[in-house]
């Protein structure tokens, strides 16, 4: 009956055949190039992984290495390009650090982590307004998890321009978000201090210090407030702090010379 119905409809039963087995080949190629497709994808995951952990290790080369033939593997990847991206920004390779943003920003548009990052690099080359903008649209989407960093990133674009008023705003806004963000307090206390405004600058030193003791930076510049304002116990105190914290980085053998400078021994 099949040969009959197919015969009545003009078709050659071999030719049906052979079509069939044709269709099962390509089902069976298209499988097998998904499965590769796939197995790349997972190769560019597990290099992408490696990278990113030689990265937090201190190893930002070989990690870069990794990154970069992970991209090759999954070019249209936003998170290895916006990872990379980063790498290259620490490595003071701003142009491949730029390239790298805005191909994660172009595969993914709305990414706020990938624009508050490249604010950061326009911070390091000191272009205030473009940072500005890259801070503001990543505070403006919703979906944005940790909008304190780009408020406080914000306020430091501000303060760079000496727009102190806006600086104080965002590094508020930023504590608002985050009560426990102490880089925030520290950078108020900065802000305080170019306004003269001592008493406000040392409270905002000593909660930077009372949400992280081992802050370096901040006991250092509260030392500094401390001399300023002739408070020597006070500066000994946080000078030689800053000094143990850090005894061979440049803020501790900076301290260590103020101590012996001013004879707070």
């Amino acid at each position: 009956m099949l040969k009959r119905l197919l015969c009545n409809n003009g078709v050659n039963i071999k030719k049906v055949g052979a079509m069939l087995v044709l269709s099962v080949l390509l089902a069976l190629l298209g499988g097998c190039a998904e499965d590769r497709a796939l197995l790349k994808k997972k190769e560019a995951k597990a290099k992408e992984e490696l990278g990113i952990s030689l990265v937090r290790d201190g190893q930002r080369r070989a990690g870069l290495k990794r990154l970069l033939e992970a991209a090759q593997l999954d070019p249209e990847n936003p998170d290895i390009h916006h990872e990379t991206a980063l790498v290259y920004r620490d490595l003071g390779e701003h142009e491949r650090s730029l390239q790298e943003f805005h191909k994660a920003l172009a595969l993914r548009p709305d990414f706020p982590e990938a624009r508050n990052n490249l604010g950061t690099l326009y911070l390091l080359l000191k272009k205030w307004d473009l940072a500005i903008g890259c801070f503001k649209t990543a505070i403006n989407n919703v979906t944005y998890e940790t909008p304190h960093f780009a408020y406080n990133n914000l306020g430091l674009a501000y303060y760079n321009q000496g727009n102190y008023k806006e600086a104080l705003m965002n590094y508020r806004k930023a504590l608002n978000a985050d009560p426990s963000f102490g880089l925030a307090y520290y950078n108020l206390g900065r802000v305080y201090e170019a306004m003269t405004k001592w008493d406000e600058a040392v409270d905002a030193y000593k909660n930077a210090i009372s949400l992280y003791s081992g802050d370096v930076p901040a006991h250092f510049k509260l030392g500094k407030l401390y001399l300023k304002l002739d408070r020597r116990k006070e500066a000994a105190h946080e000078l030689r702090r800053a000094a143990d914290l850090d005894p061979d980085g440049p803020l501790g053998k900076e301290a260590k010379a103020l101590i012996q400078h001013y004879q707070l021994e």
